[in-house]
C-alpha cells in the first residue's frame, strides 16, 4: 500500500506537525504497526506546504535525518526566545516590540536603523495610496472607510522569504521520487492550484511555498506567473483529495485544529474567539463529510458495485487540547513551538483509532 502525509495549514501550529511526523518515521505509533512509516506521497498546504518542502529538501534516503533537519528549522530557525532572537517568520512593521528589546537593538543597531527607515516609507507609500482611493472612490462612505484598514500593512513576511530560500531545495523537490502536491488559492478566481514536483523550478519553489501560506488579511498575496496566490486553506485546508490522486491508499493526516468542544467557551466572549469557533467547526464539518464519502466509497468496493477506487485507510491526528486561540497561529515564541512538537509527538505515539475516527479497511 502506498502511504502519503497530508499536512494542514495552521501558523505557528505547524510545530505539531513535526512531532507526529517523528513518531511515524520512527516506527513508534499504533497506527503503522510501530513500523517506520515509508512515505509514498506528501500533500500539505499552508505552513504544512514548508513543512513538507524542508522534509524533502533534506530527504536523502533516510526519514529520520529529514525529520530531525525538519524539527532543527523550527526550533533553531523559526522559534524566537523573546530576548535576544526574534520569529524566522515575520516581523511586525513598524518593529516596535524589538525597539523596546535593548539587547536586540544592541547585537545590530545599524539593521535596526535600516528597518525604521524601509518601514516608515513603506507606510507612507501605503497610506498616501490608500488615501487618494479613498478621496477618488465612488462607494459609499462605510466601503470607504473599510478600505482603509488592512493588517497586513503591520507585518512583514521578508524574514519568511530569507527562512524559505536557505532551507529549500528546488532540485530536490523537482526531482524527488517522492510525489509532492502544494496548494495554493488562485486569489482573482478563488480557485484551488495544484503545485506538483515539476513546478518546483529554481525560480518559483520559494514563491509556491510562501504562497501556499500567504494568510489573507495577514500576509500579502504571492505572485506566481504574473497571478496573485494566497493560502491554499482558503479552499482546502485539508487536501486529501491530491494525496489520493497521487495514488496513496494510507493516509496520515495531520490537521491542526483540536476538536470544537475542547477549545474553551469563554464568559467574556469576543469577535476573534467566535470566529475560531465558527473555523474549527467548519474545518471539522469539512473532514467529517470527506470520510463519509470516503467510507461509502469503501463499502461500495466490499460490496463490487465499484472498480474505479481503491480502498482508503485514513489516519487522523490532530492536537487534543487547546492550542493558544486563534491568536496561536502567530505565536511562534520557543515555548508555544516546543510544547506543539512535544504534543504531536506524544498523540502520535499514544494513537488510538477508535478514539481518533479514523477510517481503517476491514
Amino acid at each position: 500500500m502506498k502511504a502519503a502525509l497530508v499536512l494542514s495549514g495552521g501558523g505557528a501550529h505547524g510545530a505539531y506537525e513535526v512531532g507526529v511526523i517523528k513518531a511515524l518515521i520512527a516506527g513508534l505509533a499504533p497506527s503503522t504497526g510501530h513500523r517506520p512509516l515509508e512515505i509514498g506521497a506528501i500533500a500539505a498546504t499552508s505552513i504544512g506546504a514548508f513543512n513538507a518542502a524542508v522534509l524533502l529538501s533534506n530527504f536523502g534516503g533516510d526519514w529520520t535525518q529529514a525529520a530531525a533537519a525538519l524539527e532543527s528549522a523550527w526550533l533553531d530557525r523559526i522559534a524566537a526566545d523573546g530576548v535576544t532572537t526574534p520569529n524566522g517568520v515575520f516581523r511586525y512593521r513598524p518593529n516596535v516590540p524589538v525597539w523596546v528589546n535593548v539587547v536586540q537593538v544592541a547585537r545590530d543597531p545599524l539593521q535596526q536603523a535600516r528597518e525604521l527607515m524601509s518601514d516608515t516609507a513603506f507606510l507612507a507609500r501605503d497610506w498616501v495610496t490608500r488615501l487618494l482611493g479613498f478621496a477618488a472612490s465612488s462607494e459609499g462612505l462605510g466601503q470607504r472607510f473599510a478600505e482603509l484598514v488592512d493588517l497586513s500593512t503591520f507585518l512583514t513576511p521578508e524574514p519568511s522569504e530569507v527562512l524559505v530560500e536557505a532551507l529549500v531545495s528546488p532540485v530536490r523537490l523537482r526531482t524527488s521520487s517522492v510525489s509532492l502536491s502544494v496548494t495554493a488559492t488562485a486569489w482573482k478566481s478563488g480557485t484551488l492550484r495544484v503545485f506538483a514536483n515539476t513546478d518546483f523550478n529554481d525560480a518559483d519553489a520559494g514563491a509556491i511555498v510562501r504562497a501556499s501560506g500567504a494568510i489573507p488579511g495577514i500576509f500579502p498575496a504571492v505572485s506566481i506567473d504574473g497571478e496573485p496566490y494566497v493560502d491554499g486553506g482558503v479552499v482546502m485546508n485539508t487536501p486529501l483529495k491530491p494525496a489520493i490522486d497521487a495514488g496513496a491508499d494510507t493516509l496520515h493526516v495531520i490537521y491542526l485544529d483540536p476538536a470544537p468542544g475542547v477549545i474553551p467557551l469563554r464568559r467574556v466572549g469576543s469577535t476573534i474567539d467566535a470566529m475560531e469557533r465558527m473555523f474549527v467547526s467548519s474545518f471539522a464539518a469539512t473532514m467529517r463529510r470527506d470520510l463519509d464519502v470516503a467510507a461509502r466509497v469503501n463499502r461500495e468496493i466490499a460490496q463490487g458495485r465499484t472498480s474505479v477506487h481503491k480502498p482508503l485507510a485514513i489516519h487522523l491526528y490532530h492536537p487534543t487540547e487547546d492550542t493558544g486561540g486563534a491568536l496561536g497561529i502567530l505565536d511562534f515564541d520557543r515555548v508555544h513551538v516546543t510544547t506543539l512538537v512535544d504534543l504531536g509527538y506524544k498523540n502520535a505515539v499514544t494513537h488510538n483509532c477508535r478514539k481518533a475516527g479514523c477510517l481503517n479497511v476491514t
